[in-house]
């Protein structure tokens, strides 16, 4: 075996052992001499450009042994990616605050958290010239990029304490039961029409908790420029806004039910009206959820 198979099947062994990430950040890097390359997490693509690439099989080696150590650790970014709500607070926070701070790299991951952070690990500027310490020291093409691992871990771990600080306390948020499909759906579209709706254009509420968890994070950014030189208490535009939108529901609820009364006047007798309230209250529901478990399991047994 010569040395050029050698080092090739020591790129490959390497290549597969790579983490999404440093995929990802290597893809990046490629993308400055092949500017076809699109960065995504996807090792197959990775392997096949390796081997389509001009460069010297040694030099890219030593970039895959390179690559981790200019990414923001796991355990710095676990905040954001463990957690539905923080990433997509991060995400608003990050548009309004932080772009003249950190640009986010352009990526073609189709996940929110997967594109912002991947976003952020492939976030860097070309040095010219290049920073070596010796001219005998071996070449790392990853020398030629100012990645700002420092600049980063500081602006994420600084953005975490104030997430941690003006997260909304479920006290402000008990009146929403993530549950109630239709008391969820209501609060997205408030928080919209007083724009105030986090929205992100990769992410999809797939279930109750999803929507939860986005309702959650928009009233999370109300107070994103709490000074934190000072200990936090909610704004007092917080607690008027929460309050004014829990007002905003119980008349909602109070018309429905009104609206549900009236209309069971125009089909149902007085005394059948009387009968329908009776059986209901043995249940503890109201006469129109009554009347609707009736509907349904009337039309569930004619299956």
């Amino acid at each position: 075996m010569n040395n050029n198979q050698s080092t090739k099947e020591q790129l490959l062994h390497k290549a597969n052992g790579l983490t999404e990430r440093e995929v990802a950040a290597t893809l990046a890097i490629l993308n400055q001499y092949h500017n076809d390359i699109v960065i995504i997490r996807d090792k197959d693509y990775l392997l096949r450009r390796l081997q389509q690439t001009y460069l010297d099989q040694g030099l890219l080696l030593v970039l895959l042994n390179d690559v981790k150590s200019v990414l923001v650790p796991e355990e710095s970014s676990n905040w954001i990616t463990k957690d539905l709500r923080a990433s997509l607070w991060f995400y608003n926070y990050y548009h309004n605050h932080l772009t003249s701070n950190i640009h986010l790299a352009h990526n073609s991951l189709s996940n929110h958290v997967d594109y912002l952070i991947t976003g952020i690990d492939c976030s860097f500027m070309l040095l010219n010239p290049p920073i070596y310490s010796n001219d005998s020291e071996q070449l790392h093409i990853i020398n030629n990029y100012n990645f700002g691992l420092e600049y980063k871990l500081t602006v994420i771990n600084d953005t975490k304490r104030l997430y941690h600080s003006i997260l909304t306390e479920r006290k402000y948020t008990d009146w929403i039961d993530i549950n109630d499909i239709d008391q969820l759906y209501w609060a997205v579209d408030y928080l919209r029409k007083a724009g105030m709706l986090v929205q992100n254009v990769l992410f999809l509420a797939q279930d109750n908790k999803d929507t939860f968890a986005q309702i959650c994070a928009s009233l999370d950014t109300i107070d994103n420029f709490h000074n934190m030189n000072y200990q936090y208490t909610p704004t007092a535009n917080k607690r008027f806004f929460i309050s004014n939108m829990r007002k905003a529901w119980s008349q909602k609820k109070f018309r429905d039910k009104k609206d549900a009364e009236t209309a069971q006047e125009h089909f149902l007798t007085r005394r059948h009206m009387n009968r329908l309230k009776k059986l209901a209250s043995e249940y503890g529901v109201s006469s129109a959820e009554y009347l609707q478990q009736l509907i349904d399991e009337a039309y569930d047994s004619t299956d």
